[in-house]
């Protein structure tokens, strides 16, 4: 199996991959904390608009899955 490094940390992972498991991990958890931020802002004004309550829906979801590691 052929060896390449890392994009992030330079560690050494099989060809085909970009980053590790670790900085990939780091990346997820990273996201989802902008997106709960995101999340809270529209929080602001959610009661105003249906748009605004079905997206903080959403980019709330996508936070809790990243943070699972889905």
């Amino acid at each position: 199996m052929k060896l390449q490094e890392c994009a992030k940390c330079g560690k050494r992972i099989a060809e085909g991959e970009t980053v590790c498991p670790c900085c990939m991990r780091e990346t997820a958890e990273a996201a989802a904390h902008e997106l709960w931020d995101i999340a809270r802002i529209l929080e602001i004004t959610a009661g105003t608009d249906a748009n605004i309550r079905d997206a903080a829906r959403g980019i709330t979801s996508i936070a809790e899955k990243l943070e699972r590691g889905k």
